[in-house]
């Protein structure tokens, strides 16, 4: 047994808030290491000693670790396990997969959370369900319960976490080799970028085999008709992540449109007529699940399953959206030569600014657009998804590649009454023949797909901000990791700071790092996600906030710009330093 490293008593100021689900906390004034060891998790604590780590995790933090059981050890491969355990770089690597450098309250935890770890890969969190129901994963481990410490969170979970080289789904698919023909089917119906780049989501991949045992002829059919190839292989595809401990028995709303049934028994899971023989692939943009059997549904099963009456052919997007008075936008797409493009068989999701957001351009930067034909076929597709997103499968963090090349961010509050995109608010859904319309009342501009630190940079006024970052260590953090809400006080801001403040910060980086957490919120809040209240902060603890008709603050400071989009999370300037 190693002997435990005496803990700095540093009070951990947890929210009281709790996830649905969550089971009691448990609070403790002892360090990670020592809350470790006192829960019997002695398999992860001799290995954290064996890589050097106990005094790193020991620190001040704040830290979120993900804390395999000696269980989920003892069912690691045993020759896989000696490797690890024999290799200390592979090793420290595999531990610091398990660690976020920052506290991730259970209050903060939300569907599709992309936190970095401190290996310098992504972890994917995951909520299934909602109140006592819920169930948490992380990379499909289950969260068994939670812990607190001085200096972080504890997530027990069933599973060792192993990092690999940031794959997306196609790279995954390439690696495993016995996916050829479902590689060359997404390659012929121009699938490949969409399931590549975009996501998350759920793919239901069939084996080469499964393939073969198509009917004779059927496989060579489909592949001269690619457009009901097409709708075939989107009939494997789920938007949102959908781990094994996610599934249950009933209808999966697919990117096809309608519905494919699961059944989860004891003896297995079948999706439609195919059977899952291999579950809870990762990838840096979902989850593989392998299937024995292509999943085939004749049309009137595909009608009984949707969720919505057949739409006629001829109604396509354009002509939705100019049925519903969406006429701005409908002259635009027309100038800009998508006409066709989106009368084409899809599916897509249009994302369709209403005439009043048009007319909230500044009309100097309107006049740019339609004087510059390739800015505003830019910045139309960047308002376009190559997939359809029915509102099922809208959840809370969900980004999604848009036709431009650049990332949108979907958000959901107040339990999924309040949806937004890139802050943008979604008035109604429209369904069309070749995909689903949602109105929102905000043009979207693309911008680069910039992080909060270059966001940062690229604005001139925070400066003195994006120093502190620097100094406290968090700048790579906040360019790379997220989703987070930054409130960001600019450098006058920090210029009305009591004289000698600021020096004695900069002086005290420890110090300083707390201060600078204390802006940082470890999800993504648009104002339209944000009333009056608490709101938790990455650092541990809360911060309150005021929403009324003279605007929002946080704690003291004012909110004097909102609603800035960053490839990993959003901005709200402030005038004070918390």
């Amino acid at each position: 047994m190693m002997c435990v490293i005496v803990a700095s008593v540093v009070l951990f100021a947890a929210s009281s808030l709790a996830l649905p689900g969550t089971h009691q906390r448990q609070f403790s004034i002892e360090n990670i290491p020592t809350v470790l060891t006192n829960n019997g998790l002695t398999t992860l604590v001799d290995s954290v000693v064996k890589a050097g780590l106990a005094e790193a995790l020991s620190g001040a933090g704040p830290f979120t670790v993900f804390a395999p059981t000696n269980d989920a050890f003892g069912a690691v491969d045993p020759s896989t396990l000696n490797s690890i355990l024999n290799d200390v770089v592979l090793l420290k690597n595999v531990l610091t997969y398990h660690v976020v450098a920052s506290a991730l309250v259970s209050s903060s935890i939300e569907n599709e959370l992309t936190p970095r770890s401190l290996a310098g890969e992504n972890l994917r969190i995951n909520v299934y369900g909602s109140g006592n129901e819920a169930k948490v994963t992380i990379n499909g481990a289950l969260r068994l319960k939670t812990l607190e410490a001085s200096n972080g969170i504890i997530y027990v979970i069933d599973k060792v976490l192993v990092p690999e080289p940031e794959s997306n789904i196609v790279k995954v698919l390439e690696k495993k080799g016995i996916f050829s023909t479902l590689l060359t089917a997404l390659k012929i119906t121009d699938l490949t970028s969409t399931v590549e780049s975009a996501g998350p989501f759920t793919l239901f991949a069939p084996t080469d085999d499964a393939f073969k045992a198509l009917p004779p002829g059927a496989l060579d059919s489909l592949i001269a008709n690619p457009e009901e190839l097409k709708k075939i292989l989107l009939t494997h595809v789920v938007s949102g992540t959908v781990y094994s401990r996610g599934l249950a028995s009933g209808a999966v709303p697919v990117v096809a449109g309608g519905n494919v049934d699961a059944v989860v028994a004891r003896n297995g899971v079948t999706i439609g007529n195919a059977e899952v023989i291999d579950a809870d692939i990762f990838a840096s943009n979902g989850v593989i699940h392998v299937i024995n059997s292509v999943i085939l549904r004749s049309a009137d099963e595909a009608k009984k399953s949707a969720a919505i009456q057949p739409i006629p052919t001829d109604v396509n997007i354009p002509s939705v959206l100019t049925e519903n008075g969406l006429t701005t936008l409908v002259d635009l797409v027309v100038k800009a030569d998508l006409a066709n493009a989106l009368s084409g068989a899809g599916p897509f999701t249009v994302f369709a600014p209403t005439n009043d957001a048009f007319n909230s351009v500044d009309p100097a930067t309107l006049n740019a657009l339609l004087q510059d034909v390739d800015l505003l076929k830019r910045v139309l597709t960047y308002h376009v998804v190559g997939s359809a997103l029915p509102p099922a499968s809208i959840q809370n963090e969900l980004v999604t590649k848009s036709l431009a090349g650049e990332s949108l961010r979907v958000n959901t509050y107040n339990n999924g009454k309040v949806v937004t995109i890139n802050g943008a608010l979604k008035l109604k859904a429209l369904e069309a023949s070749n995909g689903i319309i949602y109105v929102i009342d905000k043009v979207l501009v693309p911008d680069n797909d910039k992080s909060i630190v270059k966001v940062l940079a690229s604005k001139g006024k925070f400066t003195t901000l994006i120093t502190a970052f620097n100094v406290a260590g968090l700048k790579t953090h906040l360019d790379t990791a997220g989703p987070f809400t930054l409130f960001a006080p600019t450098d006058d801001a920090f210029a009305a700071l009591p004289e000698g403040a600021l020096d004695s910060l900069i002086a005290n980086p420890r110090e300083l790092k707390k201060i600078l957490l204390s802006h940082v919120i470890p999800s993504s809040f648009f104002s339209r996600g944000i009333s009056s209240g608490q709101l938790n902060l990455a650092r541990g603890g809360s911060v309150g906030v005021t929403v009324n008709e003279n605007g929002v603050k946080i704690a003291d400071a004012d909110v004097i710009e909102a609603d800035i989009a960053a490839s990993n999370g959003v901005i709200h300037v402030i005038n004070r330093v918390l």
